[in-house]
């Protein structure tokens, strides 16, 4: 989490990428659950949660300050790495706090994703995501065809789309999609005209990498799973229609995101609850190598394929028997 200012301090920029692209997708290989067990039981206490998303706003707030100072190929490493730690693990805590209803919680969750200008995402995730996942209505679940590139722009603007729309239901209350869009532009601003053109582009990069990081997972967590109509409606979610990760080293570092399953059939449990659902297809290795899969839609596809074609076979040999 703090990788981008010890790189910043140790004069090694480049310290989060390496960690990001190499280390992590090589450790999820190694130390992947091949056998579907329970898993280890990772618990978060409720503060440290808090503390870990208000660090990840102070980090990129003081980079954002001294890349003032840096060459620009520097300034836009430290907004790469930035912004993997930002959608890593901001966005990440912003999803699991953005489900709880103190204020401080959501707070934090707001501050976290409009500071990448992705404060929408927060309002069309809890209301419209968790009702439409695995359907077509849901711009967050890709169609078994769709690459990661193709799904991306759909995505994009189907979130803000049905953010924009569900905030105007609100008629009592700000539409919230337009507010934190608001609040992100003046953060652009106000720095600019503070810190100059470095800090522009700071914060655009930081954004970028984000967002495309939050896109990539999102799309391979329901790829190619889509519920059947049942009448005028669609069948009820269940653990067939959302891809779960036994993968320790994903799981302690993303506040057990891959047990996602799990969080779907039971939204109310905090992240220490949550637990693996064996039922589930499983994704062949932990989110940051997904995440690199992803982006190499050939290698994607060719992998994933398989898995959902074996997974259909044993879902009707199941209802066969």
């Amino acid at each position: 989490m703090l990788s981008p200012t010890i790189g910043w301090f140790t004069d090694t920029l480049w310290l989060t990428l390496f960690l990001g692209l190499v280390l992590i997708p090589l450790l999820e290989w190694i130390w992947h659950d091949r056998t579907r067990s329970t898993g280890p039981q990772w618990v978060w206490p409720k503060r440290f949660l808090q503390l870990t998303g208000i660090s990840v706003l102070t980090q990129a707030m003081g980079l954002c300050i001294v890349s003032g100072k840096m060459a620009p190929i520097d300034v836009l490493t430290i907004a790469l790495s930035s912004g993997y730690v930002a959608g890593g693990t901001g966005i990440v805590l912003a999803h699991e706090l953005g489900h709880r209803k103190h204020w401080l919680d959501r707070t934090i969750a707001r501050m976290c994703l409009i500071m990448v200008g992705y404060g929408h995402y927060l309002i069309e995730h809890n209301y419209g995501h968790h009702r439409n996942a695995a359907t077509w209505h849901d711009p967050a679940t890709a169609r078994k065809h769709e690459s990661l590139w193709v799904f991306l722009p759909r995505y994009f603007s189907g979130v803000w789309k049905h953010a924009w729309y569900l905030s105007s239901q609100r008629k009592k209350q700000p539409n919230e999609a337009l507010s934190s869009l608001i609040c992100w532009l003046f953060i652009i601003l106000v720095a600019t005209l503070i810190l100059g053109s470095t800090a522009f582009i700071f914060i655009v990069t930081q954004a970028i990498v984000a967002q495309l990081l939050v896109g990539s997972v999102d799309y391979f967590e329901h790829w190619g799973l889509q519920r059947q109509t049942v009448g005028s409606t669609y069948q009820r979610l269940n653990h067939k229609h959302i891809w779960d990760c036994a993968n320790p080293v994903s799981e302690l570092l993303l506040f057990n995101l891959p047990r996602h399953s799990s969080h779907h059939l039971q939204p109310w449990l905090s992240a220490s609850e949550l637990r693996r659902e064996s039922d589930s297809p499983q994704l062949p290795t932990g989110y940051a190598g997904m995440v690199l899969m992803a982006l190499v839609s050939p290698w994607f596809k060719s992998v994933m394929s398989k898995r959902l074609s074996q997974m259909q076979v044993k879902l009707e040999l199941n209802e066969q028997n």
